[in-house]
């Protein structure tokens, strides 16, 4: 009967995934991105949720490496939701968080605009039936009628 106790082995771990070649990776892949949407108008996404997990010298690495531009934007929901551009027009970095105010998506979208940022029609056929009412129920100033000092119109 052979035995194993007498065979030398050796375990080899793969070595650890660089982190700043996860994000070198990443820059890589929104060059891709960029490339395709001037030449197609095709937006693209990369959720950094479902990249190898970064450290954080890599994390602050791609932020630093996209850095803020000149637009951001905060969407209060359930959430918060922060659409910031990069240096880069039409790269931007978007972060949803829950109520705990923990980061739940993370994403960059080379777009235009981002699609959190634009109107749903029924949300603007909803707009539109309030303003609607709205002017319906208030009156037009008269000419040569004015209001007393401290009073308000009323809407």
């Amino acid at each position: 009967m052979s035995t194993f106790k007498n065979i030398p082995i050796s375990v080899e771990l793969p070595s650890p995934v660089d982190d700043t070649a996860i994000a070198h990776a990443v820059l890589c892949e929104i060059q891709v991105l960029m490339e395709e949407f001037v030449s197609s108008g095709q937006s693209g996404a990369i959720d950094l949720r479902q990249v190898p997990p970064m450290g954080p010298d890599a994390y602050q690495f791609l932020k630093q490496s996209l850095s803020a531009g000149e637009v951001s934007a905060t969407i209060k929901g359930v959430g918060c939701t922060e659409a910031q551009e990069t240096a880069y027009p039409g790269v931007w970095w978007i972060t949803h968080r829950n109520q705990k105010d923990e980061i739940v998506t993370e994403l960059i979208e080379v777009t235009e605009i981002p699609e959190i940022l634009k109107s749903q029609l029924e949300d603007v056929r909803h707009g539109l039936r309030r303003l609607a009412k709205r002017i319906s129920l208030s009156e037009p100033e008269k000419p040569g009628s004015s209001f007393s000092p401290g009073e308000t119109a009323q809407l």
